[in-house]
């Protein structure tokens, strides 16, 4: 009896988990089917691939990768919704056969009671092929046929409904791998941003900065005496204020990547090498003489 008990319970459980692993085989991942191919998102129902296509950090910044698969998801999405179009029918299909379905049975229970030969009874759907009016001869016999087709129509349209149902399912799938995609490519360009952000709210501070100056400036030269003015406007006033303005603008390049670290260098050393030389050159031709020169010395004399 023991071992009856275990035979049984072992018949049991074979099909059951055979069933559920032949259901398994048909949940595949994107990369599996055709996205091109619209039956295959009808027959099959598909698992987010996102998380094994970018699986490392190198992944996650290949912008190239990530764009190539944000448009093979769009083109996606874009070929189920057309599909779904195609199936907007199905509910007033289902419907009306479950209508004429319960019409047809009165008829025919009707018509095998009274054992007519006629009956009336107007079906009609086109996809399927019926197109029955009015007056039916040999009555139960032609009301059993057409039972039979409206049988096999309703099944059509529940494969139907199936399809439907498998690509409503795979839309999800698909938006959901496009968004994850999405917000990848945001997080992995969001340095790149914060940095645009920097360095627009650099430039406008240095505009800023160097509008200020230069309104300073005018005003200092407007009202200052007539000797501060003809300093400003004298040449070491003017390459004064060209070097300022130089500087702030080889800085501002430096920030907004115009220029490299080793052209800023070289450019800054110049700079600061040839004010460093003028101003050597100024304190020799000013300084004066420690001793009168020798002819002036005996002249006086």
């Amino acid at each position: 009896m023991k071992k009856l008990l275990q035979i049984l319970l072992l018949a049991f459980i074979v099909p059951v988990s055979t069933g559920f692993s032949q259901e398994q085989t048909h949940i595949k991942t994107s990369s599996d089917i055709d996205l091109n191919n619209i039956d295959d998102f009808k027959k099959d129902t598909i698992s987010s691939d996102f998380e094994t296509t970018f699986n490392s950090a190198e992944d996650k910044t290949d912008f190239k990768k990530l764009r190539r698969y944000l448009q093979k998801k769009q083109n996606a999405i874009s070929l189920i919704q057309e599909a779904l179009s195609y199936y907007s029918d199905l509910q007033r299909n289902l419907d009306a056969l479950t209508k004429k379905e319960a019409e047809l049975k009165s008829v025919l229970e009707d018509a095998a009671k009274k054992n007519l030969k006629e009956a009336s009874i107007d079906i009609y759907f086109p996809n399927c092929n019926i197109d029955v009016y009015g007056t039916v001869m040999t009555a139960v016999a032609r009301l059993n046929e057409i039972k039979e087709q409206l049988k096999t129509c309703k099944a059509q349209e529940l494969k139907r409904q199936g399809e439907l149902n498998a690509l409503q399912a795979n839309l999800n799938v698909v938006k959901k791998d496009f968004a994850l995609c999405q917000e990848q490519i945001d997080a992995a360009l969001m340095p790149e941003y914060q940095d645009q952000e920097f360095r627009k709210k650099i430039s406008i501070g240095f505009a800023y900065l160097l509008g200020g100056l230069l309104i300073i400036f005018i005003a200092v030269v407007i009202r200052s005496p007539k000797n501060i003015a003809d300093y400003f406007f004298s040449d070491t006033g003017l390459q004064f204020i060209t070097l300022f303005v130089l500087i702030i603008a080889i800085i501002l390049f430096g920030i907004l990547k115009i220029l490299e670290g080793r052209e800023l260098a070289a450019i800054l050393s110049g700079i600061a090498g040839y004010i460093l030389g003028k101003s050597k050159g100024g304190n020799n031709t000013n300084t004066p003489p420690a001793t009168p020169p020798a002819n002036e010395t005996s002249e006086g004399k």
